[in-house]
C-alpha cells in the first residue's frame, strides 16, 4: 500500500491506538514501548512487524479556529506541535 503523505514519526497513531504487539502484550493504555526522542516517536518492539515509517495514513481530525483539516495532510511541524500538546 502507498501512503500519500509521508510518516514524520510524530507518534500520534502510537498515542491514540495500540498496536498489535501492545495488544499480545496485554497493554490496554499507552505502551509503555513508545518513547520520544526529541520529536520523534520510536518503540521498542516494532520494527518489522509494525510498518513505521512506511507513510501518515491515521483519519484523525485537527481543528484550529473552526476549520477540520487532515492531520495525515499536514506538514511535519504541525503534526510534532499538535502532539507535544497532546502529550503535556
Amino acid at each position: 500500500m502507498k501512503f500519500p503523505y509521508e510518516c514524520t514519526r510524530c507518534g500520534l497513531c502510537c498515542l491514540m491506538e495500540l498496536c498489535p504487539i501492545a495488544i499480545a502484550d496485554g497493554y490496554t493504555k499507552i505502551c509503555p514501548h513508545l518513547y520520544f526522542d526529541e520529536d520523534k516517536a520510536g518503540c521498542c518492539l516494532a520494527g518489522a512487524v509494525v510498518p513505521i515509517g512506511d507513510g501518515c495514513c491515521i483519519k484523525a481530525r485537527a481543528y484550529k479556529d473552526g476549520i477540520e483539516y487532515d492531520f495525515a495532510a499536514l506538514s511535519k511541524e504541525m503534526k510534532i506541535k499538535a502532539v507535544k500538546q497532546i502529550r503535556r
